[in-house]
């Protein structure tokens, strides 16, 4: 089936939920803006090959493998809990978080006066979850324990336990200080997760497809990787007389740019340097006689280790 799809483009899915921020953010930040709304299909001038859908964060593996969509993000939580990690291919790994630059967890939780103090002790007590089959798997596979009534639950999770209507419950977190906060312990790590970029396998196939994914994932690692931590194309007036000792101790991707100026005294050097590494470094350079250091913030930073080899 074509799906309503056009010829000689791109379908891209776009999650639901808690993830549609981000990625619209990321994808504006990438080159890509688009503008929100109560529609299901989104398309951007700046890239017209790519038409965006916005999908159930939860059903996104199912169209991706389907080839409703040719490519889109979800939390691999998702794909787990759908069971189509060998469906889909996984083009690219992101980490959102700017606070812990961790994936997400997904933990078992319970209160402490239930007495739970261990995975084993939930052998037949009820669990509160949004994602019942993946929790099933994983209490099996790393605890042995089979015998579950599970809960499903479709928000406020957390809030089952304090109203008596189970006994644990699993969440996504990614320091669990929420969860301590409001009194919970965290008995057992069921999971790791971080969002994912899905590929159809049929799509891959298709060259100017895989490229139009590529290109994306480069321009979503790129906005990352500068947020990560802060980036500076860093401008300086640096002694001639002292331009090696500079060139050693900057950092740079390969080496510095040097330019010649009108005075042979004097060179103009520029180089992307980290906000940590510019910190340690300027007291440095200026004891050298370096003048002029001016940093100028790069939202975001291309490096040839994203460009990845073709295992398609």
């Amino acid at each position: 089936m074509a799906y309503g799809k056009k010829e000689g483009l791109l379908y891209f899915g776009i999650p639901s939920g808690s993830l549609n921020e981000q990625v619209m953010r990321l994808l504006e930040k990438s080159g890509r803006p688009l503008k929100a709304g109560r529609q299901y299909e989104l398309t951007t001038s700046y890239d017209p090959d790519v038409v965006f859908r916005v999908l159930d964060r939860k059903e996104m593996p199912q169209k991706v493998r389907d080839g409703i969509v040719d490519c889109g993000i979800t939390g691999k939580d998702y794909v787990f809990e759908a069971g189509m990690e060998q469906e889909v291919e996984v083009l690219g790994d992101f980490i959102f978080s700017k606070h812990t630059n961790q994936p997400s967890r997904l933990v078992l939780a319970s209160r402490p006066e239930l007495g739970i103090a261990s995975a084993a002790d939930c052998r037949g007590k009820v669990i509160a979850t949004e994602l019942p089959n993946l929790t099933r798997r994983r209490m099996k596979d790393l605890f042995g324990v089979e015998e579950l009534q599970i809960l499903h639950s479709e928000g406020k999770t957390e809030a089952k336990v304090n109203m008596g209507e189970c006994d644990a419950f699993t969440d996504i977190t990614e320091t669990g200080a929420t969860l301590k906060a409001n009194g919970n312990i965290i008995v057992a790590e069921l999971f790791t997760s971080n969002p994912q970029l899905l590929a159809n396998r049929a799509a891959l196939a298709d060259p100017a497809k895989l490229e139009k994914m590529e290109d994306i994932r480069i321009c979503i690692d790129a906005v990352l990787q500068a947020e990560r931590e802060p980036v500076y194309m860093v401008f300086m007036d640096v002694p001639t007389r002292v331009l090696d000792q500079v060139e050693k101790i900057l950092p740079s991707v390969i080496s510095p740019t040097v330019s010649p100026v009108v005075d042979e005294a004097w060179r103009s050097v520029s180089a992307v340097i980290r906000e940590s590494q510019l910190n340690i470094l300027a007291p440095k350079l200026l004891r050298l006689g370096v003048d002029g250091i001016v940093p100028i913030p790069a939202p975001k930073v291309f490096t040839q280790d994203m460009v990845r080899p073709r295992k398609f």
